[in-house]
């Protein structure tokens, strides 16, 4: 294992510790009610030893779900199959901690009489389900705290050295094109379309890339697959639920969505 995994995986440990801790202090009352129900009462003692090595065991399958999260993540084209595999991944690793639960009951709480086999037998019918709920809850949070790690990742720092030229490719040359000339630009799946006039030129970028490093004060973006120069508009045209018709100088008509309205209003009133 590299030297530099070993802090992640600490911090997997840590926070799957604080999960499960949290997880199980959650139906502890439910657990001193049904115990007041049968009429015994559960020793703290006991109990909190209980609480603390099922906190343990549970942590020590938080690195085999992050495994599973980094190979099988739920998003794209293989997200249903990555799903089953997740489901069939969290239910193998229940069992194997209701294995390992059972094991160690038998061997730190005195009071603990059955046969591995009647623990497990027990153990799966009443907490099989909840373990793998648990286990479903966890993962989701871990791809959670994952994707808006990407997003931020993907989310460029705000620069005030504002792009003046881009790099486009034209019949086999590379030529600079000025951004001052560009009119809107629109996302193309991997690709961005620079208008300029007549002209459109493809460029491989994000238009959340892209837009940061534009001049705020001459670009607003309209939808969140479109960007327009501000100077170009020429009107703009209300539709019903709050989105809008731009239209532009060259003529084009760009749809701006209401979610972007308020930063239309705003740079369309700011100084130039």
């Amino acid at each position: 294992m590299p030297r530099s995994s070993a802090p992640q995986i600490a911090r997997e440990l840590g926070l799957g510790f604080l999960y499960w801790l949290a997880f199980l202090l959650v139906l502890e009352p439910g657990n001193l009610l049904r115990a007041a129900n049968a009429g015994r009462a559960l020793a703290w003692d006991m109990e909190a030893l209980r609480i603390f090595i099922a906190s343990l065991l549970g942590a020590s399958a938080t690195p085999v779900l992050m495994v599973l999260i980094r190979r099988f993540p739920i998003e794209g084209p293989r997200r249903w199959r990555n799903t089953v595999v997740h489901t069939l991944g969290s239910t193998a690793i229940s069992v194997v901690l209701i294995v390992l639960s059972c094991l160690v009951a038998a061997a730190v709480l005195p009071s603990e009489r059955r046969t591995l086999a009647q623990a497990f037998r027990v153990n799966l019918i009443a907490n099989g389900l909840l373990l793998v709920f648990c286990m479903a809850g966890l993962i989701a949070i871990m791809h959670a705290a994952r994707f808006l790690r990407r997003l931020n990742a993907e989310t460029p720092a705000p620069s005030t050295d504002w792009l003046t030229r881009v790099a486009v490719s034209a019949r086999g040359r590379t030529l600079l094109l000025d951004v001052e000339s560009i009119d809107w630009i629109e996302a193309q799946g991997n690709y961005l379309a620079l208008h300029a006039g007549a002209t459109s030129h493809l460029i491989r970028d994000t238009i959340t890339a892209f837009a940061a490093r534009l001049d705020p004060d001459r670009f607003v973006r309209i939808h969140r697959g479109a960007i327009v120069a501000i100077d170009r508009i020429v009107e703009v045209e209300p539709l019903g639920g709050g989105d809008a018709t731009i239209r532009l100088r060259t003529g084009a008509e760009l749809r701006l969505s209401r979610s972007f309205r308020s930063s239309l209003a705003a740079a369309l009133v700011a100084p130039n």
